[in-house]
């Protein structure tokens, strides 16, 4: 009965703006912004060369839309002034923090107003309560880097320039999760300004609803400006290391490195700040395919014994293994930008015959790809990472993303199929054909009874829907938050970026 009232509660919370259709323009929208004397300077406007400025700082070129205006707050003050104001005149919005996500309307919008919160990016350390406070805007690497003098790190981003925002929302994995699990597990506080404007904390104590709810769902229930984040201390504070980086094999020892995949993914446990991602990769530009393995470890402990079966396999080509700060690492990973994007996700019980039909699959597609896309940019990833018990059950407080029951089975991996284009119609081309291929993949682990029918949030395309993978009593959270905390469903009806709460 408590559920069902809940439900209806949130129904009739939302159905004003469902209903009504009445929304703002931009001449309105972007003159209340800019009339705001706390905002004033912070609203860009198209043309102007701030704005044009902005529109570069996006991962997927694809995603860098023209929106009516952006408005780029400085402070929680301004992000506060920003949501009364767009709620008050019902104004489409976007929100982009850091700005790596894959897809068209993950972070900002064509028709409406982008808040862009690149500019609140600073990172600090309480050595009292052993807190790192990030802002929304931070990039892994630079907050890996303004940490290292304390010797502390936090669950961040694995390639360099990821916004903390997103990643932290969606749930993150980062080269601590099987000590630590998911980085939304470490958040000890979320600062949010809710769409009438005020600002709340989200904590084990207060609005504790709200802070779990907020641990997976991204940003469906507020505007996150501050994240209080456990402190991770390195194996030695005086040398922040760990001991991490590529290595590359013949292509043909490509079931050799499944199987110390799998041999991995079933043993990490007993070493869990070691991790792995593996993938293939081909490149228009030299029609190769290459296999390549991202091995780490967390604690420093050079080689462990995790990492054996790897560094044993006959056919390895390249090897930048080293001890070295997380910014030197995950710079190593940084890719192009400007460019257009295609990630499909899934997750399936460790299963090596999925990775050998994916990888078989993976070469008919760049096939396929190399007669349909027209332009000189092509690349692809068939990648997989394990996801495992320490990984879904460490950290402090749950979550809403709804894996524990999976992991009690075993290991899962998580699987992504990446392809990137270099123009907007070479990507309106290749779409088609990645999804087909996706399809193909999850079907064929089906039949087997392997799919685990559950999405990444971060590496989800815009078309899958994320969040109803979550199951059932995680989606009540959310929405039951989400009528208690934005009860006339601004996040759902107003923001037009990024995943939504089920209906």
């Amino acid at each position: 009965m408590m559920r069902v009232s809940l439900f209806l509660a949130s129904m009739v919370a939302v159905l004003p703006l469902a209903q009504a259709g009445i929304r703002g323009n931009g001449t309105i929208c972007c003159n209340a912004l800019n009339e705001n004397q706390i905002l004033k300077g912070k609203v860009y406007f198209p043309g102007t060369t701030s704005y044009e400025a902005r529109l570069r700082t996006y991962y997927n070129a694809g995603a860098a839309l023209r929106a009516w205006c952006m408005v780029v707050p400085e402070s929680t003050e301004d992000a506060s002034h920003i949501m009364e104001t767009l709620s008050k005149h019902k104004c489409p919005f976007g929100i982009k923090s850091g700005g790596h996500a894959s897809f068209k309307l993950s972070n900002a919008v064509k028709k409406g107003v982008t808040i862009d919160l690149g500019f609140m990016n600073a990172t600090s350390y309480d050595q009292e309560r052993s807190i790192v406070t990030v802002q929304p805007g931070a990039k892994s690497a630079e907050t890996y880097e303004a940490l290292e003098q304390y010797g502390v790190a936090i669950t961040g981003g694995r390639v360099g320039p990821v916004g903390l925002g997103g990643f932290v929302s969606g749930g993150g994995i980062s080269f601590h999760a099987g000590v630590h699990g998911w980085a939304c597990n470490n958040v000890e506080n979320f600062e949010v300004v809710l769409a009438n404007g005020s600002i709340v904390n989200a904590n084990e104590d207060e609005n504790p609803d709200l802070w779990v709810a907020m641990r997976g769902s991204s940003g469906n229930l507020g505007l996150i400006t501050r994240f209080d984040m456990t402190a991770i201390k390195f194996a030695d504070p005086a040398t922040p290391h760990i001991f991490g980086g590529v290595v590359g094999y013949n292509l043909n020892k490509s079931k050799e490195v499944v199987n110390a995949y799998i041999d991995f993914a079933e043993n990490v446990e007993n070493d869990p700040a070691s991790s792995v991602v593996f993938w293939w990769f081909y490149s228009k530009e030299t029609g190769e395919i290459q296999l390549t393995a991202a091995l780490d470890n967390s604690d420093n402990q050079v080689t462990p014994p995790a990492m054996d079966k790897f560094l044993a396999i006959d056919g390895i080509v390249s090897n930048t293994l080293r001890s070295a700060t997380l910014g030197n690492i995950t710079r190593e990973l940084e890719g192009d930008v400007d460019l257009y994007p295609i990630w499909f996700a899934s997750n399936f019980k460790s299963d090596p015959r999925v990775i050998l039909y994916a990888e078989n699959k993976h070469r008919k597609l760049i096939r396929a790809l190399e007669s349909a896309v027209s332009g000189d940019y092509l690349t692809t990833q068939c990648q997989f990472q394990p996801i495992t018990a320490s990984i879904v059950t460490k950290g402090k407080g749950n979550n809403i993303l709804g894996l524990e029951h999976h992991v009690q089975e075993g290991p899962g991996m998580l699987f992504l199929i990446s392809v990137v284009v270099g123009t907007a119609a070479d990507e309106s081309v290749a779409r088609s054909l990645v999804r087909a291929y996706h399809m193909d993949v999850d079907r064929y682990a089906s039949s087997l009874g392997v799919n685990w029918n559950w999405v990444y949030l971060n590496y989800a395309d815009g078309e899958q829907d994320a969040i109803s993978t979550f199951g059932d009593d995680n989606i009540w959270k959310i929405k039951n938050a989400s009528a208690k905390y934005d009860p006339n469903g601004v996040f759902q009806y107003l923001r037009g970026s990024g995943f939504k709460i089920p209906t």
